[in-house]
């Protein structure tokens, strides 16, 4: 089996399985920001059996495509590919959303904002989402965060929960593990090669209420 078949079952089973344990919805509406490949908007759609609709949205316009044509393949009609904005806000009204993913994109090298566009996206996410809605935050890198001052720091698990916490959010704790899928696609490592499921970087999911 290829990698890609590894991460296609993850997406069914494991991913699937994560989905049905952050949220309590039988028919849920999710923000997937920052999609890239849509391997969480894919195990979000497997998780609701598509009884959900999901907006992957991204930046990159490669990826969007690429979501697209893996959701005709599979027959998965409840991804919206959505083109997403160079200041990190979000094209929705108040209070849309059951769920929002934020996976990798909590770092501190984003030109935009120095770092600090996760403050615009906690804030987007608190306006967004219904009234108990879930935050699910999945940060890699945390060595690279910056703080408010836009100095770089070392963050922490810790540090970031109580960040969040402080704009209104209620941490709930979860045993949850992601992936970072980046290499997967990655025409370097690609180039590479040696790139195993086995091999992709795991984190700590950060589930928070509103």
């Amino acid at each position: 089996m290829s990698v890609f078949d590894d991460v296609n079952n993850w997406e069914k089973t494991d991913g699937a399985n994560l989905f049905s344990s952050i949220l309590n919805v039988n028919d849920p509406v999710i923000l997937d920001y920052g999609c890239g490949s849509g391997n969480y908007s894919f195990a979000a759609a497997q998780a609701f059996g598509q009884k959900c609709k999901v907006y992957a949205v991204d930046i990159n316009k490669q990826c969007l495509d690429y979501v697209s044509e893996k959701s005709k393949d599979e027959k998965i009609d409840c991804i919206i590919p959505v083109e997403g904005r160079e200041d990190y806000r979000h094209e929705f009204e108040d209070g849309f959303f059951d769920l929002i993913i934020y996976a990798d994109m909590f770092h501190g090298e984003e030109k935009t904002y120095n770092g600090l566009h996760r403050f615009v996206m906690i804030e987007e996410a608190k306006r967004t989402l219904k009234e108990g809605g879930i935050l699910a935050v999945l940060p890699f890198h945390l060595s690279n965060f910056r703080d408010k001052n836009k100095k770089k720091c070392k963050y922490t698990y810790k540090k970031l929960i109580d960040e969040i916490s402080e704009c209104g959010f209620k941490h709930i704790e979860k045993d949850l593990e992601g992936i970072h899928f980046e290499k997967v696609y990655s025409p370097y490592y690609q180039q590479k090669g040696g790139v195993t499921f086995d091999s992709l970087e795991r984190g700590k999911i950060l589930v928070f209420e509103k």
